[in-house]
């Protein structure tokens, strides 16, 4: 088995690759992200740190685009970003200081996935479910603002399924045109205008025709605006005229293009202390808040980890054509019991892995991982 260490601390990535290679496994060794980006091996699971020069884990895993099997090791200090590799398709983070042993178990278990699903990806999501009476008061507010054009902003952790209330408010609003969701820190700071506003021909070197941009793809319907912290402070204020003047201009445009587009926007962040660092724009951020919604944790919504759960399995087991199974009353009191900090994106990944490896149809305690 082949595995490659991703890791700028040289103490580090040389003691990892000499207890692995004592287990047998073939390791070949990176100093950061880029280098490995370069050469691209063939191997069977990334062991990458989430904070490096140069390039750190997160926007390597985007890089990667679902080509590897990858373990993600933190630091504390990093334990946000970690979760947030979850929604990326990152399975496993392990915690320093960790044992070797745990590491090993985490890579065998990669390998076994990849094994029984052919190396298949498959987008597992599971149905709008909300039983808890937490998500029931959220579900309330997006019902009632659903018909109406005001802007929402959508609050909460990431994975707690932001974009699921989003288009649930977008299907309950009347409108006849498209839902568009756009993940603004998946988007290059340079490209993230001629995404948003699209552009003429000859606007710049590579404009060999026009494009349209995702206001104007969603025009009649909803542009779902996720991490909208991250957009870059100099184009808040053309976001903000926008919003404004409902008329917007492609980019080396002369005409403006009048705008029929309900936003729905959403962040993980501390808007308002942003505006405090200068960060974020406070005239955007009350255009964008009208009627905020703030979607509670998994942890703080117990009643819908079981449903939530259930639903991925039937879906999983569909998707890569398992035999039924279902989950033992102690698998259920684990999944109650854990904290989820990855919040449903999280749970999908337990509950594929659990799914694909359990070798009968009752899904036991032992066969969850965390």
């Amino acid at each position: 088995m082949k595995l490659a260490i991703v890791e700028d601390d040289i103490n580090m990535r040389k003691s990892l690759s000499l207890a692995l290679k004592s287990e047998g496994f073939e390791v070949i060794e990176f100093r950061n992200a880029l280098d490995f980006l370069k050469k691209m091996p063939e191997v069977d699971v990334v062991i990458t740190d989430i904070t490096m020069p140069k390039m750190d884990g997160i926007d390597f895993v985007k890089e990667l685009n679902g080509k590897y099997e990858v373990i993600m090791i933190t630091g504390n200090a990093t334990l946000n970003r970690a979760i947030e590799a979850l929604r990326l398709g990152v399975k496993d983070f392990l915690t320093k200081p960790f044992e070797i042993e745990d590491l090993i178990a985490e890579i065998k278990r990669n390998v076994e996935v990849r094994k029984k699903t052919k190396g298949k990806k498959v987008e597992i999501k599971p149905e709008f479910i909300v039983v808890d009476k937490n998500t029931k008061k959220a579900l309330e507010i997006a019902k009632k603002v659903a018909p109406t054009n005001a802007n929402v902003m959508l609050l909460g952790e990431s994975g707690v399924g932001k974009e699921e209330f989003a288009k649930f408010i977008h299907e309950n609003s009347g409108r006849r045109g498209k839902f568009i969701a756009v993940n603004m820190s998946a988007i290059p700071e340079n490209l993230i205008e001629s995404e948003l506003f699209g552009y003429e021909k000859g606007a710049f070197t590579d404009a060999i025709k026009e494009k349209p941009g995702l206001f104007e793809l969603a025009e009649g319907g909803t542009l779902f605006l996720d991490e909208i912290a991250e957009m870059p402070y100099h184009l808040q204020a053309k976001l903000l005229r926008v919003l404004q003047e409902k008329e917007f201009y492609r980019l080396g445009g002369t005409k403006p293009k009048k705008l029929d587009v309900r936003i729905i926007s959403a962040t993980n962040q501390n808007v308002e202390e942003m505006i405090k660092q200068n960060k974020f724009r406070e005239d955007l951020f009350y255009r964008l808040n009208t009627i905020p919604i703030k979607i509670p944790p998994l942890r703080e919504r117990k009643d819908d980890i079981l449903p939530i759960a259930k639903k991925i399995l039937q879906n999983v087991v569909k998707e890569y054509e398992l035999d039924e199974k279902f989950l033992s009353k102690e698998a259920e009191e684990k999944l109650l019991n854990y904290d989820w900090p990855g919040n449903i994106r999280e749970l999908i990944n337990v509950i594929q892995r659990a799914a694909i490896l359990s070798e009968n149809k009752e899904i036991k305690a032992e066969d969850i991982y965390f």
